[in-house]
């Protein structure tokens, strides 16, 4: 660029004095030309160089800083073009997973940390990590929270588990983060799960009831508006109660369109560039109002459930915890930009799974057949309605095709952050106030890792049967050849003694198979999201007939790292009542 401005001035000058100048000019702007990519290009051979050397050194430290031909604003551009590519590239080294260190702004770096050995001991260090900044984050710029009401929930730095992160001097009646942890853990783990997931199932059946559909075809426009108005609807009467959407009638279709504008909330874009999106958050919030008042009107102890859980108003002892204690302490706004998270949260990627599921079983006729005589063997001609929905998900094939479409299809982050310790993490080391990220994506893809059956069943594709184990095939199971061999023979006996026969199995996945994080970074809601999506996609196929009037259904990439894939544009299809023969 100097280069070419000086010989544009050059020529332009007057006589040949002037003329032997501007050439002399050109010359030396072109000779720092030169001098500076020769100096990048020398920087990146020594960044490559000790980049490759510290693969070898087995110390404990940081991962190695990723080599960039232009410090800072190479890895951002690339970042922002194409992340997947980009990051795929940075966190493996001679066609292996590694962790690796990439600077985004000066003073400023990502730890990113991909293999499978180091994830397992994030893992096992997992109580040590602070969640405070990614809820914060979430709470201020995805779901609304006021930034008065978002400076206490960042001032609680003890962290969500029964005992305080080692450093914080947080009271105990003002570890706000450990009281929500403790009302989500109770509502999706302990003793609200039962009543919680029976609820869901008798939604589902009257919300699929409701569309009225017979033995002839019925024409729908999109697919996954199917199951969010099914499935996504019958987890929020669940949670919340059946008058949360009667009273606010276009809170489900309001939250679809919410979902839909989450990733561009998550960078930050602000509301005079997208400002319906921000009135649709606003509608929400006056939804969560609407319904506080009136459950605080109508509610009364007799009404619970007998189940001891459940009740008409407030939907579950989840959400009358919350009010008992959170309302008393902030507004309502600030309490509706927290339950917006609870419903965006425990409906959309669920619903975009079990699209995914549904998309993947429906392409495949003979999986359509398998999951019917599946569904008939197990249970006969017992009604999909009255089957408990933790005995579908005990079903072998059913369960593969739950952690299969996972695999294939979850693409989010992990993020871990110490605030008052160096974390050891086997090889490597998270530093005090560093940011470190586990992506479930590029550990799905792990061929080193997987079986595919020597390339019968490459890792991008879907296979029904991965999860699969059959103690009389060496050739079946999750883990390839090469990663079975290092498995422990006392691992091997316990399996072995435990499964007979065909079996489900995630053994030896603790740091592969990571849609929901893994250790006390866990997701709570993973039970009541398998069972759903499970008995969700059992009764479509055992129920019905659905053909898709698209043959290529194209996916969105918009929410890598934030979530799970989705169809880009809505996907037509028809329906009817199966005709069993």
């Amino acid at each position: 660029m100097l280069t070419l401005l000086v010989n544009l001035l050059s020529q332009t000058a007057e006589g040949p004095s002037q003329t032997i100048m501007a050439h002399l000019n050109s010359w030396l702007f072109l000779a720092i030309d030169l001098v500076l990519i020769i100096l990048c290009v020398l920087r990146y051979i020594h960044s490559a160089l000790k980049y490759r050397q510290y693969r070898f050194d087995l110390h404990q430290r940081l991962p190695p800083t990723y080599p960039s031909l232009i410090p800072f604003l190479e890895p951002i551009i690339l970042f922002l073009w194409d992340a997947p590519k980009f990051l795929k590239g940075a966190t493996s080294y001679a066609g292996s997973l590694t962790s690796t260190c990439i600077h985004f702004f000066p003073g400023h770096k990502i730890l990113f940390f991909q293999d499978p050995e180091t994830i397992q001991h994030i893992w096992k260090q997992s109580d040590k990590f602070n969640t405070v900044r990614m809820r914060v984050y979430a709470y201020k710029y995805l779901f609304g929270m006021p930034k008065k009401w978002a400076s206490v929930y960042e001032a609680d730095d003890s962290g969500p588990f029964p005992k305080p992160l080692q450093g914080s001097n947080v009271a105990p009646e003002k570890r706000i983060h450990r009281f929500l942890a403790e009302g989500i853990d109770k509502a999706l783990t302990g003793p609200g799960f039962a009543p919680t997931l029976s609820r869901l199932q008798k939604a589902y059946v009257n919300q699929m009831s409701n569309l009225e559909i017979g033995q002839e075809w019925s024409e729908f426009e999109d697919f996954r508006r199917l199951i969010h108005m099914t499935t996504g609807q019958s987890t929020i009467e669940a949670i919340f109660g059946p008058n949360l959407v009667r009273l606010n009638p276009d809170f489900m279709e309001d939250l679809f369109q919410f979902d839909r504008a989450l990733p561009w909330l998550s960078k930050g874009i602000p509301r005079f560039i997208m400002p319906t999106v921000y009135r649709t958050r606003e509608k929400l919030h006056d939804n969560f109002v609407t319904w506080y008042k009136y459950a605080r009107e109508n509610f009364q102890d007799h009404l619970i459930y007998k189940d001891g859980d459940g009740d008409p108003f407030w939907g579950s002892n989840w959400m009358r915890q919350r009010q008992k204690t959170l309302a008393h302490i902030q507004d309502d706004i600030t309490l509706a930009s927290s339950d917006l998270g609870i419903a965006w949260a425990s409906t959309e990627n669920m619903v975009r799974n079990t699209v995914m599921a549904m998309i993947h079983i429906l392409q495949d006729k003979n999986l359509v057949h398998r999951v019917r005589q599946e569904l008939h063997d197990s249970f006969g001609d017992q009604d999909i309605k009255d089957i408990d929905p933790k005995l579908l998900g005990s079903n072998p094939l059913l369960s593969s095709i739950y952690a299969e479409t996972l695999r294939l299809h979850v693409k989010t982050y992990t993020i871990i952050y110490s605030s008052h310790s160096n974390v050891p993490l086997g090889r490597y080391l998270l530093p005090k106030s560093s940011v470190g990220l586990v992506n479930s994506h590029f550990s799905h893809m792990n061929t080193d890792f997987w079986n595919t059956q020597n390339g019968l069943h490459p890792l991008d594709s879907f296979w029904a049967d991965r999860f699969i184990t059959d103690p009389a095939d060496q050739s079946s199971g999750p883990l390839s050849p090469e990663r079975r061999k290092i498995t422990t023979a006392s691992a091997t006996q316990i399996v072995s003694r435990e499964h007979s026969g065909l079996h489900f199995s995630t053994d030896g996945l603790d740091g592969s198979w990571i849609p929901y994080g893994g250790g006390r970074l866990m997701c709570p809601g993973r039970f009541l999201a398998k069972n759903s999506m499970i008995f969700t996609f059992a009764t479509l196929v055992s129920e019905f007939d659905i053909e898709f009037k698209v043959d290529n259904i194209e996916l969105e990439s918009k929410s890598f790292g934030f979530g799970t894939d989705s169809p880009k544009k809505p996907v037509p299809f028809r329906i009817r009542r199966w005709r069993r023969e």
